[in-house]
């Protein structure tokens, strides 16, 4: 009888343990990381120098993902997007939209 007791007492023990560990690892995975990395878990690049096209204005942005779309009002009518990844903050393309005259 005490053998049981022991095993049962034990077995309570390890079920608690086994929560907290569960909990704390829940609550470890879910916190907002205190670092300087993004929510995505990229790493913060600073500030990113651009230039933009003479006469060129921002029509507006768009984020995918790690990648950051600028699409740009040309002075001749056309269309430039410059694109960015964010993880590193370089500029990795640049599409220019012209229309037919």
């Amino acid at each position: 009888m005490q053998a049981i007791k022991a095993i049962v007492i034990g077995m309570g023990f390890l079920i608690v343990a086994g929560m907290a560990i569960l909990v704390y690892g829940l609550t470890n995975t879910f916190e907002p990381s205190k670092s300087s990395k993004g929510g995505d878990g990229s790493a913060a690049f600073g500030t990113i120098r651009a230039t933009l096209p003479s006469g060129a204005t921002v029509q507006g942005t768009d984020l995918d993902g790690d990648t950051m779309l600028v699409r740009l009002a040309m002075p001749d009518g056309g269309v430039q997007i410059m694109v960015f990844r964010l993880s590193d903050g370089r500029q990795i393309g640049t599409i220019d939209l012209q229309s037919q005259r």
